[in-house]
């Protein structure tokens, strides 16, 4: 996937946040995308998820990331 300088630098910035590396956020977006379990673009339940896992990265030095992205995606699954 090829982005422009200032998609790349949002990427970048997102990535640094979630304490993740670009490609690895970029792969994550992209598979949620693809598998339509993504939310949709600027829902209320995908910002507060992300917000979530900026919060508890920035209070814990040595965070799993494993654990942080399958947490995220129990709060965005569709409640049933």
């Amino acid at each position: 996937m090829r982005l422009d300088d200032a998609d790349h630098a949002a990427l970048e910035k997102q990535a640094n946040e979630l304490r993740v590396r670009p490609g690895t956020l970029a792969r994550m977006l992209l598979h949620a995308g693809l598998t339509g379990s993504g939310p949709t673009a600027g829902s209320h339940a995908a910002r507060a998820a992300l917000d979530r896992l900026v919060a508890r990265s920035q209070r814990q030095a040595g965070v799993d990331a494993v654990e942080l992205v399958a947490d995220a995606r129990v709060a965005l699954e569709p409640r049933r």
